[in-house]
């Protein structure tokens, strides 16, 4: 993925505004181009770029390392538009929860969220289209705990049948977090993501109303203005998240033809619009592939065989050589050296 592109990529301000509240605005906004005028535009758009520079500034400014948690819990059921509003009155939590996946990186454009089904578990995952450094716990974690707050306010399940799973080590204050999430968080998963019961989906919304519901989707599809590329990309990767969904021993590795004819796109205009991006839809797919990859092979008793074959290798062999493309070792070298 080409940094520069996703970096220059539009999304509102509102969040750089809600952190002036809590951090000086010359020292907040120290390399980004943004003045205070800029925060007090609500129409004001920025680049991720400006975004993650405030980010990073935070974090040197900020009294402890984890000021972000309790700041996240601050952001309000309305604070997000017509997706507030499309969250509290959704038909089901499935339907909200899909909502959320799809619209709000339209707010936080470097990341990509899908959902699927693991089994009797629902995961809300969070993929980064680009390396935040030393701000992704906080990237990652807020839209999490936002989330969270969502489905405790709105369906008040109980959250401690849950699970945060976080794709990196303990950060050093790993030891406050159960001050702020309130299900357990695993560490050095294969992804970062919400896992909740899958039967949880299908729990009514007392608060449903369906005009105010189709409303909020109609201003959510109208806000949506992101570059026809980036969205493009969602799409691609949410295809990829599907087709995988089950695992099916018959089943080809999905072509570009495939998921352009799914996206209604012609090849060479889905060609175009990734290149626009920096990537092409092979280095798409062997990073869903290699991500998949890690994961089902932390399970210890499926075999190599039946990784390559849920991941569409009719040969294992085959899988064998791009695993090792992706890692520099075999399958089974990989998970003894993670084991270890």
């Amino acid at each position: 993925m080409d940094r520069d592109v996703i970096e220059g990529l539009l999304m509102p301000v509102t969040y750089g505004r809600h952190l002036a509240r809590f951090f000086p605005h010359e020292h907040l906004l120290s390399g980004t181009g943004l003045t205070t005028t800029d925060l007090n535009d609500p129409g004001r758009r920025i680049t991720v770029r400006q975004a993650l520079q405030y980010i990073r500034n935070t974090q040197s400014l900020a009294a402890t390392p984890e000021w972000y948690l309790a700041w996240a819990g601050t952001l309000s059921d309305h604070f997000h538009g017509a997706l507030s509003v499309a969250l509290m009155s959704a038909p089901t939590l499935g339907d909200g929860l899909d909502a959320f996946l799809r619209f709000f990186p339209e707010r936080v454009p470097y990341l990509h969220m899908q959902g699927r089904r693991d089994g009797e578990r629902f995961l809300a995952e969070l993929c980064p289209l680009i390396d935040l450094g030393a701000s992704k716990p906080l990237l990652v974690e807020t839209p999490l705990i936002i989330l969270q707050q969502y489905l405790d306010l709105v369906y008040a399940v109980d959250l401690g049948t849950a699970t945060v799973e976080l794709d990196y080590p303990a950060t050093p204050y790993a030891a406050r977090y159960s001050a702020y999430f309130k299900c357990p968080v695993v560490f050095d998963s294969p992804r970062a993501a919400l896992a909740i019961p899958m039967a949880w989906r299908q729990l009514r919304n007392l608060g449903y109303m369906e005009s105010t519901w189709a409303h909020a989707l109609t201003q959510c599809e109208a806000t949506m203005s992101s570059s026809a590329e980036r969205t493009t990309l969602g799409r691609v990767r949410g295809y990829l998240c599907r087709t995988f969904e089950q695992t099916d021993r018959r089943r080809a590795l999905p072509t570009l033809d495939a998921v352009a004819d799914d996206l209604h796109l012609a090849p060479r205009t889905l060609i175009r619009r990734l290149r626009r991006l920096g990537t092409t839809y092979q280095e798409i797919m062997d990073d869903f592939l290699r991500s998949r990859a890690v994961e089902l092979l932390a399970n210890d008793h499926a075999k190599i065989k039946e990784v390559a074959a849920a991941l569409g290798f009719t040969n294992p062999a085959n899988f064998g050589k791009a695993f090792k493309r992706w890692f520099g070792a075999a399958p089974g070298q990989f998970r003894e050296r993670a084991g270890k």
